[in-house]
């Protein structure tokens, strides 16, 4: 196991730790370790490499597919298979519209999370400067603005220290200027989570 591969499994079973300890039972959906020819699919059909937190966290056993993920409201994340079918129903899209429009969803971007309202979570798999990164896409607001996360190691801890310590996640994201508000995890009188919620000083 190299150190990427350990931050993520760290990281991993400090949220499992937490989800678990604020749960009625097992989550409802449990995503299989991804298989090699699924990962080689998605790197194949994009062209481009992955990157390997992600990859890392795709092979990890017993990861919640539940909706444990921010920004507000909560989303859940989608295997390797579902993440091209996801990114193949925007691309459709986007060659429904204007051709010209800079806000069409460029093919190296791929989904990892979806929020079940039509949002998602995407990586930027472009050689650029925020090559690997996590926006969110927004399906009324096309475009990509400020990076939730810089990486998946990093999303992966600032969930974890924000579920962990009651710090809001997405701080960063918030003094870069981005749109989404840091949030809490919301759990309920019977101590359950029930996802995520802008927080409030």
């Amino acid at each position: 196991m190299n150190s990427v591969d350990h931050q993520i499994l760290l990281s991993w079973q400090r949220i499992d730790t937490w989800l678990r300890s604020h749960s009625d039972g097992q989550p409802a959906h449990l995503m299989s370790p991804a298989a090699q020819a699924d990962i080689d699919a998605v790197a194949r059909e994009l062209g481009l490499p992955l990157p390997s937190d992600l990859v890392s966290l795709w092979q990890l056993e017993n990861v919640s597919a539940d909706y444990w993920l921010p920004p507000q409201g909560g989303a859940a994340l989608i295997e390797p298979a579902a993440a091209l079918r996801d990114r193949a129903i925007w691309l459709n899209a986007a060659a429904d519209e204007d051709p010209d429009d800079p806000n069409l969803f460029p093919p190296g971007l791929l989904p990892i999370a979806s929020n079940g309202g039509g949002d998602n979570l995407v990586i930027e798999l472009r050689p650029n400067q925020h090559h690997g990164a996590i926006f969110l896409w927004d399906h009324e607001n096309w475009g990509l603005r400020v990076p939730l996360w810089p990486d998946v190691a990093t999303m992966l801890d600032d969930v974890a220290q924000a579920m962990e310590s009651g710090k809001p996640a997405l701080l960063d994201h918030a003094a870069q200027g981005g749109d989404e508000p840091p949030c809490v995890p919301l759990v309920n009188d019977w101590n359950e989570f029930e996802g995520w919620v802008v927080h409030r000083d």
